[in-house]
């Protein structure tokens, strides 16, 4: 390279290097995500909420984390996300709070330094059991996979936490590439918005893996993606932690099946209808392994028929009327009602209280859509959902 052009370069570069080392350090000290590596997320009530996101206004000051009731929480070492060089300190010990193994027995405060050293603020992060939720109007959502499917989610007056208790296929069926999703909003229920859950065709994509339908679906629980194709049964995993005895569940619906029932292979199955299914279990959650407690979860392939389901709510085939299209449009709800009947080893009343059970509650537009059996155009609507409890 000729000195010309080398000095040229310089005298370019320079001031550059010298706009960028007298920019003005950063003024914000916020904790922006609290983070939960493979080593402390045991510990959430959803493995999946590894990162919390935090509120940046004063609501997120106080960060109350939903734990898994069976999990230790004396040494958890959270990872901290912050303002660009921002550092936190704990404030009993005075280190570094990023990866520091606390007990969290007891909440524990933070401090967070600004790049600048000029400003500070305080947090406060707590674990804390989770919440219990028995009345269910689905109006709070937002929009996943950028914005082409809803999630819904739960919250507490006053509070900015939002409680992702609800799950749905939507995730699996994003697969497909089709639009035209199992779960949605739907705009007109019986006060506000609803849900409407539908039997939609998988397309090619569907077809060649056996699976020519997605059955909508809402539940308790969570949906793992990663197994939707390879092992769909086990990718729904029904429950959360409950400690309240259910004596009955209760709402409005609308349903109208589709033309065709069709099998796993996409062939019609005569003289059948199709038909939703609504239904709550209540299992033990936990099981001794080897003198070790361990969690227990039930999927698809056994939520209805495991051996450590202590309860149910459910009606029979048949007990679901069926509305026209105009009755739908004209928004003529029906009620369902449902007794919670004990069976198995019934409810210890002391293991509900340390939130030894878990709750399903489920939703679906076709009652053997977990078989991919149903009918394409099945449609249920859900809405003022209750779940009564023993006080």
């Amino acid at each position: 390279m000729k000195i010309s052009k080398l000095l040229c370069m310089m005298i370019v570069v320079l001031p550059l290097t010298s706009c960028i080392q007298d920019e003005p350090l950063n003024m914000e000290a916020d904790i922006e995500a609290v983070i939960f590596d493979k080593n402390n997320n045991h510990v959430l009530l959803f493995n999946n909420d590894s990162v919390i996101e935090i509120p940046s206004d004063d609501a997120g000051l106080n960060i109350s984390v939903i734990k898994n009731p069976q999990a230790e929480i004396t040494n958890i070492a959270p990872i901290f996300r912050l303002s660009p060089g921002a550092r936190i300190t704990h404030i009993e010990t005075g280190k570094d709070g990023n990866r520091l193994p606390l007990d969290f027995t007891k909440p524990q405060k933070y401090k967070v330094t600004s790049e600048d050293g000029k400003w500070e603020r305080y947090y406060t992060l707590s674990f804390d059991n989770p919440s219990i939720f028995t009345d269910f109007n689905f109006e709070h959502y937002e929009m996943l996979g950028n914005g082409k499917y809803i999630s819904y989610y739960e919250v507490k007056e006053n509070s900015p936490q939002k409680y992702y208790i609800w799950a749905t296929g939507n995730p699996g069926y994003s697969m497909s590439g089709g639009s035209n999703y199992p779960t949605q909003k739907y705009d007109r229920g019986v006060n506000g918005n609803a849900v409407v859950l539908k039997t939609v065709s998988t397309g090619m994509f569907g077809s060649a893996l056996k699976m020519p339908i997605a059955a909508g679906n809402l539940f308790f629980g969570s949906f793992d993606s990663k197994n939707a194709v390879t092992a769909p049964l086990a990718a729904t995993r029904f429950g959360i932690p409950f400690n309240k005895k259910p004596v009955k569940l209760t709402g409005y619906y609308m349903y109208i099946p589709g033309e065709q029932m069709t099998d796993q292979n996409n062939q019609p199955i005569e003289s059948m209808t199709d038909a939703p299914d609504i239904y709550v279990v209540m299992y033990e959650n936990s099981e001794i392994v080897d003198g070790v407690k361990k969690s227990v979860m039930l999927y698809g392939n056994n939520i209805l028929n495991a051996s450590n389901i202590v309860g149910r709510a459910r009606k029979e085939e048949g007990y679901y009327q069926t509305s026209t299209r105009e009755q739908i449009y004209n928004g003529e709800w029906n009620t369902f009602s449902i007794d919670f009947t004990e069976e198995g080893n019934g409810i210890d009343m002391e293991k509900l209280a340390n939130y030894e059970y878990n709750l399903a509650l489920v939703f679906t537009s076709s009652i053997y859509g977990a078989n991919f059996q149903g009918a394409v155009g099945s449609e249920l609507y859900i809405d003022n959902v209750k779940l009564i409890c023993e006080e």
